[in-house]
């Protein structure tokens, strides 16, 4: 007597719990990617502004930091009138901050600056690191802000 045979159904592997992995793993490496530091030493409280955008090449840009009288750094060194920026984790002031500049600009003639500002800092500060981009030949600038959720 001859046996049938009976048909075996192939073997198939579910793609979907490695589709899920691989799809996490983009998410995670993305997200590192993104909060990777930037040359911010300081936890600076940002101004929040309904329009702020997130720039496309905040990495290329040198970060400045100005923060107010009282700020205690990283190192424990105190913020004072003397010397109320951050540039490449130094303390300096606006006098110093042109003169670094300019020689930055002399290597890299389209350098581009990321202001970090404290919402705490009087205007004069701000204006003084402007003018200190401005005396270097520094023209493009961003300033760092909070976005607002919607709704807010």
């Amino acid at each position: 007597m001859k046996l049938k045979r009976r048909e075996q159904p192939l073997a198939e592997v579910d793609m979907t719990p490695m589709i899920d992995m691989v799809f996490l793993l983009l998410v995670f490496f993305m997200t590192a990617a993104t909060m990777a530091k930037m040359n911010m030493t300081e936890k600076v409280k940002l101004p929040v502004a309904d329009k702020a955008q997130i720039p496309d090449n905040k990495r290329d840009r040198e970060a400045i930091t100005v923060m107010p009288n009282g700020f205690v750094t990283s190192d424990g060194s105190v913020i004072s009138d003397a010397e109320p920026y951050m540039f490449r984790g130094k303390k300096t002031d606006a006098a110093g901050l042109s003169q670094t500049l300019t020689a930055l600009v002399k290597n890299e003639p389209d350098l581009r600056v990321f202001m970090r500002i404290d919402r705490d800092v009087e205007y004069i500060r701000v204006q003084s690191a402007i003018r200190a981009c401005a005396e270097a030949g520094i023209y493009d600038i961003i300033f760092g802000a909070y976005q607002t959720a919607a709704g807010d």
